[in-house]
């Protein structure tokens, strides 16, 4: 029945209807989806590795996490396809299709970190 009334011009059409279509078809959904690796890494990286790393930048469907030392891009190596799994579980479809893990560099500002297309 929804379908139906949507189908007509002159009935309205709830707010969450509209952001929800804008999602899905615009630039601006797609940065709204990769914003949630950002907001939700403690949960995606987990308690004990995410104090370690975050993520940096999305480019070409890859997500760069840089990680504290040496020690954590390698730690971060072994757990890579969880991650991208997770990340991808999260969204609903394949966001990310690959993860380079790079180490910080001294000064790690997560305020300069960005999303790109």
């Amino acid at each position: 029945m929804d379908a139906l009334k949507r189908n007509r011009k002159n009935d309205p059409v709830g707010i969450g209807d509209i952001i929800a279509g804008l999602k899905k078809t615009t630039p601006l959904g797609k940065q709204l989806e990769l914003a949630q690796i950002w907001e939700r890494w403690t949960e995606i990286a987990g308690p004990k590795l995410a104090p370690h790393g975050h993520p940096y930048t999305v480019k070409k469907g890859t997500l760069h996490i840089h990680a504290n030392s040496p020690v954590w891009v390698h730690r971060y190596g072994y757990v890579k396809w969880d991650l991208l799994k997770k990340v991808n579980l999260m969204a609903g479809h394949e966001l990310i299709s690959d993860i380079f893990i790079g180490l910080a560099s001294e000064d790690p500002n997560p305020a300069q970190d960005k999303v790109d297309k």
